[in-house]
């Protein structure tokens, strides 16, 4: 009897490792995670590596990758879910090489698609982490009916052009979508961000440190328990349209950077000295502030918990 199988990219992040402890207690349930390690790290998989029902592979899917193990267990089993959570989320690194979001962002989810496709089944669901970035520097609440986008930064362009591509996509084989627009997630396994960014640079011998930006950058944060809550949530709803789009998240007007200062040393007991630079942007293509309606996610019946600030601490006790 053929076993349903969720494909991961992007497997060894943040969303992806606290996905997979949420499977794999599904013994009947195959998980096929998949992972270049650019930014995600191995260690966040350690304790799925033996497990029966866990396949990982080391693939770029930017490349038509050819892997016999792979293939086998994809055509003995059916492909429930794909999760496509793949990306070069260090978006600073895009402004320097264009060449990054490119390859990381739209062909690790185009070509991942194309790799596949005829093991799709018309009830196979995607699920796609697209982003915030995508709507630029907005100004005003960010609903889903927006649809003028105006992307600053190469990976909201990339993340914008794979939403493009997996609509066709879907379209062309009736297949169910699912676009969430992320806020910044964070939690336990952080790969990068302004929390990890800090946690790096708090644990130098310095009596300072420097921060990117003038510290008033504001914006919404959700804890990737919630952000998967959400999800969880909303995928197994019967939704008329093909494609479905969310801006989900916490509800507030976000929490600034320095505030996240103050709480970091607070919380870790140290009086060193932020240095702050004198531009509101933190570097070429970053969005100051954004906040997001939730009306949509909040009329089918799911509200996040936890605030900003509520989130910001909770990622930083779990640091280690």
């Amino acid at each position: 009897m053929k076993k349903k199988i969720v494909l991961i990219t992007g497997a060894a992040g943040m969303v992806g490792s606290n996905l997979i402890k949420r499977y794999i207690k599904k013994k009947n349930l195959i998980i096929v995670a998949i992972d270049n390690l650019v930014l995600g790290n191995i260690d966040y998989l350690d304790a799925y590596i033996k497990k029966k029902n866990f396949f990982f592979f080391k693939k770029d899917l930017s490349t038509n990758f050819r892997d016999k193990n792979f293939y086998k267990i994809i055509k003995k089993n059916l492909i429930s879910e794909i999760w496509l959570l793949a990306a070069n989320s260090d978006i600073k690194k895009g402004i320097y090489n264009d060449k990054i979001d490119y390859t990381n962002t739209f062909l690790s989810t185009s070509n991942f698609l194309n790799l596949i496709k005829n093991y799709i089944k018309k009830n196979t669901k995607i699920i796609f982490s697209s982003s915030s970035a995508i709507y630029g520097n907005y100004n005003g609440i960010i609903n889903e009916e927006i649809k003028k986008f105006k992307p600053i930064s190469n990976y909201g362009k990339m993340k914008l052009l794979s939403e493009k591509y997996i609509y066709n996509f879907s379209y062309k084989r009736n297949i169910k979508s699912l676009i969430f627009r992320f806020p910044n997630v964070i939690g336990k396994n952080l790969t990068h961000g302004v929390i990890f960014d800090l946690n790096k640079k708090l644990n130098t011998n310095k009596n300072y440190f420097n921060i990117l930006g003038n510290g008033n950058q504001t914006k919404p944060y959700s804890d990737v328990e919630e952000i998967l809550d959400c999800i969880f949530f909303l995928k197994d709803k019967k939704f008329r349209n093909i494609i479905n789009y969310f801006n989900i998240g916490t509800n507030d007007k976000g929490i600034s950077v320095k505030n996240i200062v103050k709480i970091m040393l607070s919380k870790r007991k140290l009086k060193k000295k932020p240095i702050y630079q004198k531009k509101l942007h933190g570097w070429k293509g970053d969005v100051p502030t954004y906040r997001y309606s939730t009306k949509k996610i909040n009329n089918l019946g799911f509200k996040f918990k936890l605030s900003s600030k509520q989130s910001v601490v909770k990622a930083i006790n779990n640091l280690e």
